[in-house]
Order: C-alpha cells, then structure tokens, then sequence
C-alpha cells in the first residue's frame, strides 16, 4: 500500500467540510508514503499550497461552466500519462468528470471510488437519477459520510446497490479545539464587541440556503425577547445570503447585537470565543462543524436533520430542534442560559468526539476501504493491528 498512487478529484478544494476532510485524508496518506496527486474543477484553490508542501501535485481543471468539456478531457490526459491506481472522487460534478474521463479504462485496471458528502440529488433537473446511478455503477464502492447519507444514495433517489456503500464518519482532531486558550476566544469577543460576561451564541458555515440562516436569527431574536441575559450572536462565514440576513437582522431589531464575523481561519479560537453553538441546517450531509463545536466543549443547538442526530444526541450533548422552527431555538436557548447545563452537555459531547469521530478511525477504516479495492483480503477488527504495520 505505500507504494499506491492515489488520484483525487474534488469538485473545488476552497474551504469547507468535504474540502478539509479531503486534506486530512492525503496528509495521512502522504505520512502512509502513498503517492498522492489532486485534481479540482473550480473554486480558489485554498487548499494548493498547503498540498504542495505535502509533496502532493495539484492540477487546476479550469471548469468554466457545468456542461464544459474541457476539463474532462485535461483529466483524461492526465490519467493517461501518470499511472495511478485508484481514482477517489468526491461531490457529483467531480464524479460525473471522473466517470466520462474513465470510459474506456477497465475498472479492474484502475478502479474508482465514490465519496458522498451529502444527502443530495445528483443535480436539479430531469434524469439526475439515472446519471447519479450510472456514475456509481462504475464505482469499486462509494463511502457514505454519515448512515444518513448511506440511506439516502442506497435508496431509490440514486439506487447504487447497498452492498457497495460503505459509512465512514468524518474524524477530527479534538486536541487543538479543547486546547484553544481562553485568551484566545476573549481576544475575538473583545475584536467583535461582544462584552466578556455577556451569553455569545455563535454559528459558523456558508451564508446559502441549505444553513437556513434566516431561522437563526428569528430564533435569536424571539430569545432575545424573553432573556435576561442580554445575549449576543456571533455568525462565522461568508455566502451569497448575507446582505439579505442583515436586512432581516435589522428588520428584527437585532442588528446591534449580532455579529457578521466573516471567514477565519482558526476555528479553535472561534470555538472558544462561544458560549453556545447553533446550526439550524434543512439538510446535512454530516455536519464536521457540529463535531468541532463538540470538540471545544460547547454546548449545541441543531436542528433535526440528514446525518444532525447522528452527531449531536438530544438532552446529553445538546438539544435537536425542527427544522425551520424559530420558536423551538429560542427555547432550547433559553434552556442553555443555564451554566451548569452548558457544562454537562459540552462535556459529554467532548468525550461523544473522543469517542466516535476520531482522525484515527476515520484513516483506518478508510485504508481498510483501499486494502479490499485493491484486491487484498478484507481485514477483519482482529486484523486491524496487522494491516496498519503494513501501511507503515
């Protein structure tokens, strides 16, 4: 296995969960001295120089529009002068790229495999089912983030057979969360102007339709109605939304107890600037921020959706809530403006993160994964140990 030379292609590599996800994938498998090269559609790159100082190449495809050839060509030439041994494709547009750019190629000769970051259709229009179904036809496997997901590309909207699918949770590294200084956090509330004492409820992901953020605030304004506690609002992220949610936010008469904190980079610090998390999401593939809020001992709020109760258990790690329900944030808010209760609940879900979303069970179950597509035996638990010394 060390020797294996590992294609990704990810429709972009900006910021966001599956694109940190995929980084912490090739960084253990460069430490595993698995050659590694990444390909992406479209997007700013974030992710490209960190990458080459993995020693990983990286190969802009320059998607102009979705329909473009271009880009499936470049990546069939690329296929045809580097010898990989596995294609890992992620989000559909990179499926659908991978899939044309394979015609051809046997799959016994180079096998793809499928990550499913969301509970998703294919695409918005007609025939999305049969085209998500004939991309995952050709998959060796396809892994499903969360069982959630595992449910949703198993059933009849994409119909790829559920022995091929294989859950594997997200991982993170809990450390540096529950690590972050306090001065940290108070560093960021005093740059936000948010009051030290005061109750920070905060939310972090992209400003766009599927967070609902709009429910956020309209929750938080109901809470601010009935609170003592003077509480403010902390939103992290950027998207297309913003503009609109800060007319909403002045139309609630909110605005000046909420926060527009835009992208960081340290979301440890972030973490430890809240007092409460809150993700009122319609739909969740899994939800990594929620694990990071964990991570840093938070307390969470979230609503009752895709792969959101997978992660977050209601009344012991946090509380889950309707979606598109204002009235149920305010109360589970009201319910956190107790200190002792935030501490419980941030506790448990530190040690839920310890337990069940680990970079390390995430890595092996993942190389076991590429042990079997690669046609060696299926390891059981027992020979877990063993196949790790063989990847070293």
């Amino acid at each position: 296995m060390k020797d294996l030379h590992v294609l990704h292609v990810s429709t972009t590599i900006s910021r966001g969960g599956a694109e940190n996800h995929l980084f912490d994938l090739v960084r253990h498998q460069r430490r595993r001295d698995m050659q590694v090269t990444v390909a992406y559609l479209k997007g700013d790159g974030y992710w490209t120089s960190a990458y080459r100082d993995l020693g990983v190449s990286v190969y802009d495809l320059r998607l102009r529009r979705y329909g473009d050839p271009a880009p499936c060509w470049r990546l069939r030439r690329l296929l045809r002068h580097a010898a990989f041994d596995l294609v890992h494709a992620h989000m559909p547009p990179a499926e659908l790229y991978c899939r044309l750019a394979l015609l051809g190629i046997s799959a016994r000769r180079l096998p793809l495999l499928i990550s499913k970051h969301n509970e998703e259709p294919f695409y918005k229009g007609p025939g999305q089912r049969l085209l998500g179904h004939w991309v995952g036809r050709r998959a060796a496997a396809v892994i499903a983030i969360s069982a959630a997901v595992h449910r949703y590309i198993a059933g009849p909207t994409l119909g790829i057979p559920a022995p091929k699918v294989r859950t594997i949770h997200y991982g993170i590294d809990a450390q540096p969360f529950r690590a972050a200084a306090r001065e940290a956090g108070l560093a960021l509330r005093r740059q936000w102007g948010v009051p030290e004492q005061a109750l920070l409820v905060g939310s972090a992901g992209r400003l766009v339709p599927q967070k609902s953020p709009e429910t956020l605030l309209e929750g938080f304004a109901l809470f601010r109605q009935q609170s003592r506690l003077d509480p403010w609002l902390a939103i992290v992220g950027v998207g297309d939304l913003e503009k609109s949610l800060r007319r909403q936010a002045e139309a609630l008469g909110i605005a000046e107890r909420v926060v527009w904190a835009g992208f960081h980079h340290n979301m440890p610090a972030v973490m430890r600037a809240f007092d409460v998390f809150a993700l009122t999401s319609i739909y969740e593939g899994f939800g990594l921020v929620l694990a990071e809020a964990m991570a840093a001992g938070l307390a969470v709020v979230a609503t009752r959706a895709g792969a959101i109760p997978e992660i977050v258990r209601d009344g012991v790690t946090g509380f889950i809530i309707r979606p598109r329900e204002p009235q149920d944030l305010a109360r589970a808010l009201d319910k956190l403006s107790d200190g002792a209760l935030r501490t419980r609940l941030g506790d448990a879900g530190h040690g839920r993160v310890l337990q069940e979303f680990t970079l390390e069970r995430m890595y092996l179950e993942t190389d076991r994964l590429y042990h079997e597509i690669m046609g060696c035996r299926p390891a059981t638990r027992a020979e877990v140990p063993c196949l790790e010394t063989s990847l070293t």
